[in-house]
């Protein structure tokens, strides 16, 4: 088999683990750190909106470290981080250390082991397979999200949740860094090998790796009209996940079947990722896009006027299904306009676009909420910005699959 089949495999787990504690489980874990700390929704949403500010900085910096440094000693060196991110907020005294502890290490755990490096990793190991290996991956947030929140409730559960936090921390470093240090590789051709396993000569493709220029992005409507779409994209799911769980909070479903949404979502996640990895180079991007701005905007609008439980289940449903069609969409669109030698640098400094609309978004919303005490404005906001996001990403050009 393929060995690039065996890194999108480790960067599943990766990915998927790494965003399942970070991102899906951020509303299961501040739940009871707020309680406990008597912090409002506000607050207790600081912790994403700073580490979306130290991203903006950090992001094309690791974009261009992903792009030229040693894939697997950066993956190793980041879930060592992840681990005592996770045990040093075990130890947080109150909501500002919780922030501090988030906020300075987050960024790096979240662009090596998300979309700028594995996504980057796994681009290098495709052409003509690029939309498909890209799709696969994406699964590994969805299983993440499925699996991750639902162990850490139960940790929380049963043993609060510091011990719960630590548990965590000795579980990344000792499932992660052995299989990453065995299994990633930069390019294929450090193993002999070429994109698809195709017989084409190494040295040539090398050389056109080599060869490719840093475009001028800032100066590409291109990148503006898919960082646009992407960063509304991020900014309403991002929020949905920190205040999903929240929001069935206040309306009377907690513990175990308010954290059950966030599987409901991740597993909607994971079957419409697994739709796109099989007709992957029979989907148009842009028009995956376009849908998934649609999903993210119906759900949060039906919330303002349905509570029930079938209602949030509904929409942690579309939501996913949204989380199943931007994630490798995104991706292979950057790879198909700019191609995989420059792909880190560009997402890097795409990223330093999106992440302030998910820093403006995510504490807004919980700000919204204690000044009105309901999350409906909020969710309005978001659903008339993606309908603005549709209208700019329609004349977007996205160039034919090479065969």
């Amino acid at each position: 088999m393929f060995h690039g089949w065996n890194v999108v495999a480790v960067c599943m787990l990766v990915f998927g683990l790494a965003n399942g504690i970070t991102a899906y489980s951020y509303g299961v874990l501040v739940f009871p750190m707020g309680a406990e700390f008597g912090a409002g929704r506000g607050e207790l949403m600081l912790g994403m909106t700073v580490s979306s500010f130290v991203s903006i900085l950090c992001a094309p910096l690791l974009g261009n470290l992903i792009d030229k440094g040693q894939a697997r000693l950066l993956f190793s060196g980041a879930a060592l981080l992840l681990g005592l991110e996770l045990l040093l907020i075990s130890f947080a005294s109150s909501v500002w250390v919780f922030v501090a502890i988030f906020a300075l290490t987050t960024p790096v755990v979240g662009s090596l082991l998300g979309p700028v490096g594995t996504n980057t990793v796994v681009a290098r190991w495709f052409s003509r397979q690029r939309a498909r290996a890209l799709g696969i991956l994406a699964m590994g947030t969805s299983i993440g999200g499925l699996l991750v929140p639902l162990l850490l409730q139960t940790l929380i559960d049963n043993y609060g949740w510091r011990e719960a936090c630590r548990w965590m921390a000795l579980l990344v470093p000792v499932l992660l860094v052995p299989c990453v240090m065995l299994v990633i590789r930069n390019r294929p051709q450090d193993m002999g090998l070429n994109p698809d396993g195709d017989a084409v000569a190494a040295e040539e493709q090398a050389a056109q790796a080599g060869a490719t220029p840093m475009p001028q992005v800032f100066r590409d409507i291109s990148f503006w009209r898919i960082s646009l779409a992407v960063g509304v994209l991020m900014a309403a799911f991002t929020a949905a996940l920190a205040n999903l769980v929240p929001f069935a909070g206040g309306h009377g479903v907690t513990g175990a079947p308010a954290a059950a949404l966030m599987s409901a979502l991740a597993a909607a996640g994971l079957g419409g990722k697994i739709l796109f990895s099989v007709f992957a180079t029979r989907i148009d991007l842009k028009i995956a896009l376009l849908v998934a701005l649609l999903l993210v905007a119906l759900p949060l609008a039906s919330l303002t006027v349905w509570h029930s439980y079938a209602a949030m289940v509904a929409a942690a449903v579309c939501l996913g299904l949204a989380s199943g069609a931007f994630l490798p969409a995104w991706s292979a669109i950057v790879a198909r306009i700019y191609g995989p030698a420059v792909f880190g640098r560009v997402m890097g400094r795409m990223q330093s676009v999106t992440i302030p609309m998910v820093m403006i978004g995510t504490p807004a919303t919980g700000y919204l909420f204690d000044l009105t005490g309901t999350y409906d404005t909020a969710f309005l906001a978001f659903t008339v910005a993606a309908g603005l996001a549709m209208a700019v990403l329609m004349p977007l050009r996205v160039p034919a699959q090479s065969t």
